[in-house]
């Protein structure tokens, strides 16, 4: 107990003294994102209940929203675990058990859901539920943040022990437990909004302690076998193919040689999956080309009638719905940018060492985000033009505007780079909701879509390679 208490104390010191070194980010911008993002579900609560969609499709929902809280905590998860480029690296010197370790990062997990759990509950609470039944909450929420914490953390190992052993039972037998256990915490959330209530508590006792139990048991044995030889592998990167390395150097052919190094290094980074952040943004770019579909080929939006002219056919409704999608996808991609410079930032004394400047700093992670989002639109534009439900005569022209809106969009997610370079989850809040409001007033009138890459390129430019000449300097301070 006395070395849990040791390694907890020091988790807090590392966070508290980060704090000490970042109270803007989280005093006065963190509010400020928080806000904005509060305020547009607020916005949103006035028009939508989600208590009247089928069961089905809201279990279906709150599962997706859990498999993605765990994915996009898988490689914190693992940093806890295995202390990865953490100060608490230096404690696997020291003579402590393996269920130490193991019992310390699950406790930080779960402090870390909970803040999530939180959150969910406030935003349920805007919609009209969540709230109206005081203590009655309080067991599924804390089912759901323990559910959801054991899912995390055995997803992190088994990410790992699959990069090392390539061992495929397991990893399918972990999978179909990441989802089991993904569906109950569903189950869990839809019990905070009014559903699926259990009338008894034996079936309450059931469902605390059972799952869980074996979710603990399991990521014990797992975590006591295989940390001795997974610890080694979880500090490296997996290593890329030839392909995409002559993929790399194509794009990046025409850039500058300083440019052009840091681009190729930092698409090397997102092939080898440096952060399983990369994972989720390509599931999110995945499924809005699959959401479009869905709603394309269901005929719940009208189609162009004879008569519609070019000019507009871009206000159509399944026009519409493509650029949408397609600026939620070229969304999803970029948004990767702040992640990446957040794991690169212990490295700046590299670039300082090569004699980088701030502005190619700056071109390079514009030109990341370019790069790094270039499929979407196409993938979108195809996946709309193959429904048959988007007018032929308009196709050159909805091409066009996609190509825009994702060369404006990433454009300006890559100049916002080094906003909040060391806070890479609110830079993220920050980068979707800036990427969101120009990729919709872009599809809304593609000219207004002129007027904001003007003014923004040229405000942001300056500050852009300021703010990144302030951070090569000082690197993580």
């Amino acid at each position: 107990m006395t070395k849990l208490l040791l390694l907890i104390a020091a988790s807090v010191r590392t966070r508290l003294r980060w704090a000490s070194r970042h109270i803007y980010s989280w005093l006065i911008l963190a509010p400020i994102v928080v806000g904005l993002g509060f305020a547009t579900v607020a916005r949103l609560a006035e028009q939508f209940d989600p208590r009247t969609l089928r069961p089905f499709v809201l279990l279906s929902l709150a599962a997706v929203f859990n498999l993605s809280l765990i994915g996009i905590s898988l490689s914190r998860a693992t940093a806890e675990l295995y202390h990865v480029r953490r100060p608490e690296s230096q404690f696997e010197s020291l003579p402590i058990a393996h269920a130490t370790h193991l019992h310390a990062a699950l406790i930080v997990r779960l402090a870390r859901t909970a803040i999530v759990a939180l959150v969910v509950l406030a935003v349920i609470s805007r919609f009209g539920a969540g709230l109206d039944e005081g203590l009655r909450i309080v067991r599924p929420l804390a089912l759901f943040v323990l559910l959801t914490a054991l899912a995390e953390m055995l997803a992190a190992l088994n990410w790992i022990h699959w990069g090392h052993e390539r061992e495929r039972i397991i990893a399918l037998g972990a999978a179909v437990t990441v989802l089991s256990t993904a569906l109950l915490a569903a189950l869990m959330l839809m019990n905070i909004l009014g559903f699926s209530r259990p009338r008894n508590d034996v079936l309450w006792l059931a469902l605390s302690i059972a799952p869980s139990a074996m979710l603990y048991l399991l990521i014990r044995m797992s975590h006591e076998r295989w940390r001795a030889s997974d610890v080694e592998y979880a500090n490296r990167l997996q290593r890329g193919g030839r392909a995409g390395v002559l993929l790399i150097r194509a794009m990046t052919s025409r850039l500058g040689s300083i440019v052009r190094a840091q681009v190729a290094r930092d698409l090397q980074l997102t092939l080898r999956g440096f952060s399983s952040a990369v994972y989720l943004a390509c599931a999110l770019a995945v499924l809005w080309p699959a959401a479009l579909i869905t709603v394309l080929t269901s005929d719940l939006l009208p189609l162009a009638t004879a008569g519609t002219g070019w000019l507009d056919a871009t206000w159509l409704p399944v026009v519409m719905s493509i650029k949408i999608a397609c600026s939620l996808a070229i969304v999803s991609m970029s948004a990767l940018l702040p992640v990446l410079l957040g794991y690169e930032l212990p490295h700046f004394w590299l670039e300082r060492a090569a004699g980088t400047t701030g502005l190619a700093m700056w071109q390079a992670k514009v030109w990341y985000a370019r790069f790094v989002s270039m499929p979407a639109p196409l993938v979108v534009f195809a996946a709309g033009l193959l429904t048959g439900k988007s007018p032929m005569f308009y196709a050159l022209p909805l091409l066009a505007e996609c190509l825009w809106m994702w060369w404006l969009v990433s454009s300006i997610i890559g100049a916002l780079s080094f906003e909040i370079p060391a806070r890479p989850g609110l830079g993220v809040i920050l980068v979707v909701m800036v990427g969101l409001t120009a990729g919709v007033l872009t599809a809304m009138a593609w000219p207004v879509g002129l007027l904001v890459y003007v003014q923004a390129m040229h405000s942001l430019t300056d500050r852009g390679r300021a703010r990144a000449r302030y951070y090569l300097t000082m690197g993580e301070d």
